[in-house]
C-alpha cells in the first residue's frame, strides 16, 4: 500500500471524531477510508503534543480539564464561531468524560 498523504483539517477531524464523538477508532477509520493505524498514530502524536496521557497521570479534575481544553486552539476556534457556539460546552464535556476514561 502506497503512502497517503492526509491534510490536516481531515486528521483533526478523525481525531475529534474519535476522542469526542462515540465512534471508536476501527470505526472511523472505515467511515473515512483510511487506514486504522494512521487514526491511531494521528491520536498517539495528538495526545503526545497536548500532554494528555500525562495529565492524566497528574489527577487533573474535571474542572481543571475543562479549563485546559477552552485554552486549546481548535476549542477557541469553536466558541468563535457563530455557528459552533451553541454546541462548544457540549462538545468539551464530552471530550472531558472521554479523556478521563
Amino acid at each position: 500500500m502506497a503512502n497517503r498523504k492526509y491534510d490536516q483539517e481531515l486528521k483533526n477531524d478523525v481525531i475529534d471524531a474519535v476522542l469526542i464523538g462515540s465512534k471508536s477508532a476501527a470505526q472511523v477509520a472505515r467511515d473515512h477510508d483510511i487506514p486504522e493505524s494512521a487514526v491511531y498514530s494521528w491520536i498517539r502524536s495528538y495526545k503526545e503534543k497536548h500532554d494528555i496521557a500525562k495529565m492524566k497521570l497528574n489527577n487533573e479534575t474535571p474542572e481543571q480539564e475543562i479549563t485546559r481544553l477552552k485554552a486549546e486552539p481548535r476549542i477557541q476556534k469553536a466558541v468563535a464561531s457563530p455557528y459552533n457556539f451553541q454546541s462548544w460546552k457540549k462538545e468539551v464535556m464530552k471530550w472531558a468524560i472521554k479523556a478521563a476514561n
